[in-house]
């Protein structure tokens, strides 16, 4: 995978085994310093977020959950099935909706 500052998104041509990300200046500015950050070269860091993010995909075509997500799942899994504590519905939602309130609250920003 090809990363570089152009003036739009978009992609060149489809190959075999993948094909070209474009990002524009600020882009690559900001994934150049989310890698600096995280210690890694910025083509490694957007594979990770990538893979972060769109998971594994099936032989259909059709996007798994994300390897973090699933992850997660067996974490709380496995502490359920150490502790068989759950947790009440209110206080999921509650977490849920706090989280979803901060995140919309940066994209206004």
């Amino acid at each position: 995978m090809n990363i570089a500052a152009v003036r739009r998104l978009g992609y060149r041509r489809r190959m075999a085994d993948g094909f070209d990300i474009h990002l524009n200046e600020d882009q690559a500015r900001r994934l150049k310093a989310a890698a600096e950050a995280a210690g890694v070269e910025p083509t490694a860091y957007a594979l990770q977020v990538l893979e972060g993010v769109i998971g594994d995909i099936s032989i259909a075509g059709v996007s798994e959950y994300p390897a973090a997500w699933v992850a997660e799942d067996a974490e709380r899994w496995a502490e359920y099935e150490r502790t068989r504590e759950t947790i009440p519905l209110e206080d999921a939602l509650a977490a849920f909706d706090a989280a979803l309130d901060e995140k919309l609250r940066a994209k206004a920003r």
